[in-house]
């Protein structure tokens, strides 16, 4: 058979598309190379990274956040996160482990976790037998568990013989807040994930969460760490701490307080509290009544929100969702700090704005007379006066005392409409204050352009326009701290995990609004307006106060609900009076109490103003401010009751009467065995002391009587007529008004004969 040779030119002809091929594919090749190499470089060089190299978080600790003193108030610790191993017994060879001791080891785990961490058992028991489980070496049981529940689950499963890796622990990190529900507005907490989502944990998230490190380490096929030189370790920078203004005594004082006058008054949409230094804007005390436990936060606090959850629950038993968006809500609204997120008619607090800018800008002096016959026209609306009858001509300081309506609005109309809108644009209502918290709302007013005389009347008086509490309280201090504008802070410095102070929050003055003698002015009137008539309700006896209370009506939820009984009463109070240190407002929201003769208490100096009075009688003497006495004051003092028991009655006689103390003798023995009051006790002047000389003596009892709605006269003498000394709080005693409000033993109590009972005294009036 003859070989069969390709010529030359079927050699050429062969060697063309050959090439042409081989070139094609070396295209190709270069391409995709290109495309690796350059294109996908960083993508293909992370799929390698992955694949040989393993990382690992290095979690930065959370920094704490104490109070002004130090005290702790939030802070991080370890937790746990319990993991269960399934593979531990379901991958163990029949030979080394029958059937029943793992049935017995499955249940015995299952019951342990259940028990201890409150897991679901029958679940737990599955685990072990469901395809996608059962193999698994990691199953997460429960997180953020405490080492002592840890402990006691390891002790348990040594104890019953268990698999020694059939349980295993994660480290985690826990928010704590050791001081419960103290200050909880304004600290606010973090969520699963450990960031801040509420008050300072969230404005100041960023300084408080540090940056996280990370270990990259080499791994082989299997995803094994291997040794490996080139390990890259970046560190986790651990986050800063926060020092607040907040003082916890003070802030224990106002929650206390506050949280008092909740529950006398019973208020339906909480209250709440600010006490701000008054020179630097210093945020001391801020509180929200009720307030929530930050370390079990999705508890309802409010007994009226509990309330309405069950009478939904009972009302509509099948809806579970309608329920959930129910309690979501009222959760939603015990979170927010009310000092700064909800807005309200400031009401007759705000005629210290009005007054001090007509001063300021010298359309009225302290001497300008004002016309009150009950009620006033503007155009075609008649707008009364808060009080059934007219106040007459009356200067300043007294129309501010009386608070008229009539007269503020013939102030305001002397400011004029652009004047008046200059200076509470000036005094901040027009934007947020600048508080170092989130959520600050804006407030909503009547534009300058849209105000014509009826409006600038009602803004007068301080309705129509809706400010926060945070920025009523900031243009009250401008008013009294020389004119100035101060921006208030809760933070007073930031400081790194070394212990560095890395920023300190500085006092800012935003602007001047009024003089220093326009301010000396306001000073002087708002001290006279709480000395009025002997006393207002936030009088205390020694102390320098000034102040203003307002009571506004919320006319359009009244409307949609078709009621009249829903109003704001708030107080501004401010001390010592002739240089102001400390400013505290109240402001609660729908007081429903009631008095001795069912009418509804709403008005501001009845609700709000006690509330100051209480916190200033505990909190000046806690600042270093101590009590000076007037004479008139001096007289009235109490008395300190000594210790008389084993003297002589003659003795004891002498040392009560030097002390212009009564005495009663009880029995025919010669010395004193027991006393009533007890030493130490504050009895007022010529109050009476029983002493019992006789070793088995009988105490003598007396009945208290009912003094509620009586003048301090009638219940002095109701108190001395069934042998009960009488004791009168501080606030509106002296005030010629005065009627007893409560009394610290219930009427119909039977106590010892010379007993204190306490009254305290308030007067009916919005100044």
């Amino acid at each position: 058979m003859p070989s069969y040779q390709p010529t030359k030119q079927m050699k050429n002809r062969l060697n063309l598309p050959v090439s042409i091929a081989v070139l094609a594919a070396a295209g190709v090749l270069i391409a995709n190379l290109y495309h690796v190499s350059v294109t996908e470089h960083d993508r293909f060089t992370a799929m390698a990274n992955d694949s040989q190299f393993g990382s690992t978080t290095v979690e930065a600790n959370r920094g704490s956040i104490y109070d002004t003193n130090g005290k702790i108030l939030a802070q991080s610790a370890t937790v746990y996160n319990v993991i269960l191993n399934p593979s531990a017994l379901t991958g163990v060879d029949e030979s080394k482990m029958n059937a029943d001791e793992k049935e017995r080891q499955i249940k015995t785990v299952a019951k342990i976790l259940s028990e201890e961490l409150g897991a679901d058992y029958t679940k737990l028991v599955n685990v072990f037998s469901d395809e996608k489980t059962k193999n698994k070496q990691w199953y997460k049981v429960a997180s953020k568990i405490e080492k002592d529940i840890v402990t006691q689950i390891y002790t348990r499963i040594d104890e019953e013989g268990l698999a020694g890796n059939l349980v295993s622990t994660e480290d985690d990190t826990k928010r704590y807040y050791p001081q419960g529900d103290m200050a909880a507005a304004v600290i606010g907490f973090t969520n699963y994930e450990g960031d801040g989502i509420y008050g300072v944990e969230a404005y100041y998230n960023d300084y408080l969460a540090g940056v996280d490190g990370k270990i990259i380490s080499a791994t082989d096929g299997l995803g094994n760490e291997m040794p490996y030189k080139n390990d890259k370790i970046y560190a986790a920078k651990d986050g800063s701490s926060l020092y607040l203004t907040i003082d916890s005594t003070l802030q224990y004082y106002c929650e206390r307080e506050l949280a008092n006058c909740v529950e006398q008054n019973n208020v339906d949409n909480r209250a709440c509290a600010i006490i701000m230094n008054a020179k630097t804007g210093d945020i001391l005390a801020m509180a929200t009544s009720p307030g929530y436990d930050l370390n079990d936060r999705n508890s309802i606090y409010s007994k009226k929100d509990q309330l309405t959850l069950e009478k939904y629950k009972e009302e509509n038993p099948d809806d579970e969702e309608g329920y959930n968006e129910k309690y979501a809500e009222l959760r939603e609204k015990q979170w927010k700090n009310k000092a700064i997120t909800e807005l309200y008619e400031p009401g007759s607090v705000f005629k210290v704005v009005t007054g001090s800018s007509a001063l300021e800008e010298k359309v009225i002096d302290l001497n300008s007379t004002f016309t009150c016959n009950h009620s006033i026209q503007v155009a075609d609306r008649t707008i009364n006066c808060w009080t059934a009858g007219a106040h007459g001509t009356q200067d300043f300081t007294t129309a501010m005392t009386n608070s008229c309506n009539p007269a503020f609005i013939q102030i305001g109309q002397r400011l004029g409409i652009e004047k008046f809108c200059s200076y509470f644009r000036a005094y901040g209502f027009t934007e947020p204050t600048g508080i170092d918290l989130p959520g600050e709302a804006s407030g909503l007013y009547v534009a300058e352009e849209s105000m014509g005389i009826v409006e600038l009347a009602s803004c007068s008086f301080g309705q129509s326009n809706t400010v926060t509490p945070i920025q009523m309280i900031t243009a009250y201090a401008a008013v009294i701290n020389g004119g100035y504008l101060l921006q208030p802070h809760v933070v007073s410095k930031i400081v790194d995990n070394n212990g560095n102070v890395i920023q300190t929050v500085e006092k800012t003055v935003r602007r001047q609004v009024i003089s220093e003698e326009t301010s000396a002015e306001m000073r002087q009137v708002l001290e006279s307006v709480v000395n009025n008539k002997g006393g207002s309700n936030a009088y205390i006896k020694g102390y320098r106060i000034g102040g203003k209370s307002g009571t506004s009506q919320k006319l359009q939820k009244n409307n949609q609900l078709g009621v009249e009984n829903l109003y704001v009463a708030s107080y501004v109070g401010f001390a010592p009076a002739d240089d102001p240190e400390i400013i505290m407002l109240v402001m609660v929201d729908e007081p429903q109490g009631r008095d001795h003769n069912g009418s509804q208490v709403y008005y501001g100096s009845m609700v709000a103003a006690p509330v100051v009075s209480a916190v200033f009688k505990d909190a000046l003497p806690y600042l270093g401010y101590y009590p000076e006495y007037t004479d008139e004051e001096l007289a009235a003092l109490d008395v300190t009751v000594p210790s008389v028991e084993g003297q002589t009655v003659e003795a004891a006689e002498q040392t009560l009467t030097n002390l212009e103390l009564q005495y009663y003798v009880v029995g025919e023995g010669d010395k004193v065995v027991a006393q009533v009051p007890s030493r130490s006790s504050s009895v007022p002047r010529n109050g009476k002391v029983v002493l019992y000389t006789e070793e088995n003596y009988e105490t003598q009892y007396a009945t208290v009587p009912n003094v509620i709605g009586h003048t301090p006269s009638e219940v002095n003498q109701l108190l001395t007529s069934a042998n009960i000394n009488f004791k009168a709080g501080d606030g509106a005693t002296a005030h010629s008004g005065a009627i007893a409000y409560s009394q610290n033993y219930l009427p119909g109590a039977e106590v010892p004969v010379g007993t204190v009972v306490e009254v305290t005294f308030r007067v009916k009036d919005e100044g």
